[in-house]
């Protein structure tokens, strides 16, 4: 019998584990799959688990509060750890670690991807061309790109990655976040502005943010009517941001010329969503992480965290840093 358990947990089918178990099986770890659907399949997977590397997997506070020991620690397998109850765990001493530099180039590309897909009007031009039409000049007037403002939301590290790519454009970067160092984004030649004023300023708008009790609903009525009438609207980073009702009518109305969306406040996107009858919106559903090489780095990152818990007792990425993990002696 191993020394200890860690379950990976998915969302509605077991996953695979091989890699997991030939990297952790050599420091006496047993590694279980399990799929789970709702809070009591969660709490009875963890029974008897040091840990865990959750895909989606939620941990609700009333799942938090029925773990027991010998769990202290949760890899949350993504950057944004929203489905996690941080607050919930810290009080119970369990760790909570993610994947902070996970998905970062696949994300950055993606965002840029639909700031030229819109700029350029790629979508558009292509169905004008292939309802049989030839009409260049319905798609004046085209912004240049270059000299135009990009605005950040959020300064992590998918968002100095997407600054790096407007900067490669010729673009003005201005960024929104309170809590990023001013040296930092000196550094990056980015100007950092409040919430309202880059709202104000942007050409596009892309949205790096983490959702959580301050950030939720952030983005309203109030700032998309903020924006400029001809300004895009991209988000690659949660959808509870956003009052998808406030986009919505800021869409509609023509408070702002058009968005890329990748996430949504509920997911999969409901079939009677406004958004879907909304022309000059882009959507995908929630890929913008995906490539071959971020499932691959997903993995590994996910057993160093793991390997980093059992064998410091604590993990690197730990993002409740004032937790006591309750860690169990393991004889």
């Amino acid at each position: 019998m191993a020394r200890y358990r860690v379950v990976k947990l998915g969302r509605g089918v077991a996953p695979d584990v091989a890699y997991e178990r030939e990297r952790l099986a050599p420091l006496d770890i047993e590694v279980a799959a399990v799929a789970v659907t709702d809070e009591d399949s969660v709490v009875a997977a963890m029974r008897g688990a040091d840990g865990c590397i959750a895909l989606g997997a939620a941990f609700t506070a009333s799942v938090i509060n029925r773990l027991g020991p010998p769990t202290w620690f949760i890899v949350h397998a993504g950057t944004g750890y929203d489905p996690i109850d941080v607050d919930a765990a810290t009080a119970r001493g369990i760790a909570v670690a993610n994947l902070p530099f996970q998905c970062v180039d696949e994300v950055a590309n993606s965002a840029l991807a639909y700031i030229l897909a819109l700029n350029r009007r790629i979508v558009e031009a292509d169905r004008h061309t292939r309802a049989g039409k030839w009409d260049r000049g319905s798609f004046r007037p085209i912004g240049p790109i270059a000299g135009e403002t990009l605005g950040l939301l959020g300064f992590g590290n998918i968002s100095r990655a997407v600054a790096k790519r407007g900067h490669a454009l010729g673009m003005r970067v201005v960024a929104y976040d309170p809590f990023v160092d001013p040296a930092l984004a000196r550094e990056e030649n980015v100007e950092l502005l409040s919430l309202e004023d880059l709202a104000a300023q942007a050409d596009y708008v892309s949205c790096h943010l983490p959702h959580n009790r301050t950030t939720h609903h952030l983005l309203n009525d109030g700032f998309f009517r903020r924006m400029k009438s001809t300004a895009y609207f991209v988000n690659t980073a949660r959808g509870r941001v956003v009052d998808e009702s406030a986009l919505c009518r800021a869409l509609q109305d023509g408070a702002i010329a058009g968005a890329g969306l990748d996430v949504f406040e509920v997911e999969p996107l409901p079939v009677d969503s406004p958004l879907r009858v909304t022309e000059n919106v882009l959507f995908a559903p929630h890929l913008a992480g995906t490539s071959v090489a971020s499932a691959v780095k997903n993995r590994e990152q996910a057993v160093d965290q793991i390997i980093e818990a059992i064998r410091d007792g604590r993990p690197s990425a730990l993002v409740n840093r004032d937790v006591a993990p309750r860690r169990v002696a393991r004889v």
